[in-house]
């Protein structure tokens, strides 16, 4: 028995020691492991050369350039109305009428008064010449003695009154002329014209009623189109009439329609500090209309070549523009100088050249020694 515990014993002991030497130790292991850089995917964009403009945009509502209520002249009740909305007019064509019925009485009565008015005149020309001979003859007889001076006297009172009564049956005749022609006028503007080559665009009353405050119609000439808009003095001092302008109308996605500028108010408003401008665009296909809400781009300056990039490419850091230029699997940020702009691309002057390939967003912050892997923004 204690032979067998011995043998036992020493079984154990040299399982023991064998496992030992068999375990590596910890000094085999490696103190330091080495780590894998990690490797950030950023956007980019490449420097490239093209055309670029610099634009002033504004935005409104396209309107007529010409505009015309017709309110009618007399009053009175509206006998036909012979256009309507969307009809083409010409200048002086017929739009409506006025019942005139009365007014045609009254014209009758003025041009009755002048018949009697030269029924008259011819009456007092007659008497005239009559008491001119009766003058002449007293003065002749007075002369030679044959007549007494009161009855010389009397007669030449009676040539004056004669030219008295001439004179106000001549004036009574023009004051009948004058009544006429207020009359006949009158009757006239009851037939309402258009002022204007255009399109009907409002129509307020039908035959049958009475205008009132309202015009009958507004007729618009639509062959030109304008868009009004206010700008900061800063940018009223860029502008100068005859500058071109691409306007784009939220009704007619996708088509671009050119203008021009027309006109810059001389004085700003007081209100809110604006300069009132006008741009001009013509229509002759009437495809603009009245009310549409349009978008023009006013071209002021243009480069036909010029080194560009995206506006987001550029940003401001400690008071400086920069950009953010991607060398190899590094960036680096560089000082630019700016020049024009068209409010997606910026023009670069200085410190980039073409082709030079930068992160997208020059707004982000890369600590030191960020590794990149450009990836190319479509």
């Amino acid at each position: 028995m204690k032979r067998s515990a011995l043998v036992l014993s020493i079984l154990l002991l040299s399982a023991a020691v064998f496992s030992a030497c068999s375990t590596p130790s910890a000094s085999s292991t490696p103190a330091d492991t080495a780590t894998t850089p990690v490797v950030v995917d950023v956007p980019t964009v490449t420097a490239t050369e093209g055309p670029i403009e610099s634009t002033l945009e504004i935005s409104g509502t396209l309107a007529p350039r010409t505009r015309v209520p017709v309110m009618p002249r007399v009053p009175g009740t509206l006998e036909r109305v012979l256009v309507d909305l969307g009809d083409a007019v010409s200048a002086g064509q017929t739009i409506a009428t006025i019942d005139r019925r009365e007014i045609d009485a009254q014209v009758d009565a003025a041009t009755a008064a002048i018949a009697v008015g030269k029924a008259a005149v011819e009456t007092a020309e007659a008497a005239l010449a009559n008491a001119v001979l009766e003058r002449d003859r007293a003065q002749g007889l007075f002369d030679k003695g044959a007549l007494p001076r009161q009855r010389l006297e009397a007669a030449q009172t009676a040539h004056r009154a004669a030219v008295a009564q001439r004179d106000l049956a001549t004036a009574t005749m023009a004051q009948a002329e004058a009544s006429a022609r207020r009359a006949r006028e009158t009757q006239r503007d009851t037939t309402i014209t258009s002022p204007l080559t255009g399109v009907i665009v409002e129509r307020n009353y039908d035959a049958g009623a009475m205008p009132g405050d309202k015009p009958i119609v507004v007729v618009a000439d639509l062959r030109q189109m304008k868009l009004e808009a206010g700008v900061s003095e800063m940018d009223a001092g860029r502008l100068h009439t005859g500058m071109k302008a691409r306007v784009e109308v939220q009704a007619k996605p996708g088509q671009t329609f050119d203008g021009e500028l027309a006109n810059i108010a001389p004085e700003v408003d007081e209100r809110n500090r604006h300069f009132r401008i006008e741009l001009r665009l013509p229509n002759d296909k009437r495809e603009l209309l009245s009310g549409m809400y349009a978008t023009a781009r006013i071209v002021e300056r243009q480069q036909a070549t010029a080194l560009l990039v995206p506006r987001d490419a550029i940003a401001t850091r400690d008071g400086a523009r920069i950009a953010l230029r991607v060398q190899g699997d590094t960036v680096q940020p560089v000082t630019i100088t700016e020049g024009l702009s068209d409010g997606t691309r910026v023009q670069i002057l200085s410190g980039l050249a073409a082709g030079d390939v930068l992160v997208s967003d020059a707004r982000r912050q890369f600590t030191t020694g960020t590794k990149v892997r450009p990836v190319p923004v479509r």
